[in-house]
């Protein structure tokens, strides 16, 4: 049975957690940008018989809520999460965290901004470590923000960009594979991906200073990567592993931006083996 949804205020903000398994060492899992705690769907089930899985939908993302208004940073988003390992009762024991894409680069915030929290970290196809120009900000502008919002919340555009976040759609999950489809079509979560865009510099781990910090983090790092990742090239993948010191890299082969779907047994048995090693 399927972990059943729970909401949490954190930040004054409405946010949807689950919440799966009695093991004395816990699994926060965080899910990368137009997305949500359903991308790991077919990995807690496995996860949950080797940890306490714990998994958030992040503020303006999934089922929490989307202040239109709210100013997003690295450091909003750290504490957010850090308040929410605390209201779960999930500091002070054997902690790991798993984080994907933009999830990644959130968790590894959180481990700098909030040190010890963590007792391993396991970085999927993360986000980072590219440098995204100022003149991007210049699509989360009013008119171009409109017109982009018609066109990639459309459904064909939707479904070709979603499907190039895989190596191989046909080996994913059918149901999981539509529900995470229609996650990322959100009209309102597209509205939260442009307030991300417009705060771009504050959402930087370079701007903000954090990435001339990764080696202040010297607990077991995992990182895993597809070998045919299109949003963010294999050779990233080699960057993040020589920036964090204690880093090893594992990576699929024939897989895309999203392990945790194309491979969930071989993701749910890389991450399992690097923790209880």
């Amino acid at each position: 049975m399927a972990p059943q949804d729970r909401y949490i205020t954190l930040g004054g903000h409405r946010h949807r957690y689950i919440e799966t398994g009695s093991s004395e060492h816990t699994m926060l899992l965080l899910h990368g940008i137009s997305s949500s705690l359903d991308f790991y769907e077919q990995v807690i089930p496995p996860l949950s018989s080797s940890f306490r899985v714990i998994a958030l939908d992040l503020l303006g993302f999934g089922f929490s809520d989307k202040p239109r208004k709210q100013k997003y940073s690295l450091d909003l988003y750290a504490s957010l999460i850090h308040e929410f390992l605390d209201k779960t009762g999930s500091l002070g024991g054997k902690l790991s965290a798993t984080g994907h894409s933009m999830g990644g680069k959130y968790l590894l915030a959180s481990a700098l901004i909030y040190p010890g929290t963590y007792n391993n970290l396991v970085l999927s196809n993360t986000d980072g470590f590219i440098h995204v120009p100022a003149a991007a900000r210049g699509i989360s502008l009013p008119g171009i923000r409109s017109f982009l919002k018609t066109v990639i919340t459309a459904e064909k555009i939707s479904e070709k960009m979603f499907a190039s976040a895989f190596y191989n759609t046909s080996i994913v999950n059918p149901a999981s594979y539509r529900k995470n489809l229609h996650m990322s079509r959100d009209p309102d979560a597209f509205d939260t991906v442009m307030a991300l865009n417009r705060n771009l510099r504050k959402l930087d781990m370079n701007r903000m200073g954090l990435r001339r910090r990764l080696r202040e983090l010297n607990m077991p790092i995992l990182i895993i990567w597809g070998d045919n990742d299109r949003y963010f090239a294999p050779v990233i993948a080699e960057s993040v592993r020589k920036e964090l010191p204690s880093a090893q890299l594992v990576m699929f082969e024939e897989c895309g931006h999203s392990p945790m779907l194309e491979y969930p047994e071989k993701f749910t048995r890389t991450i399992t083996e690097f923790i209880f090693k």
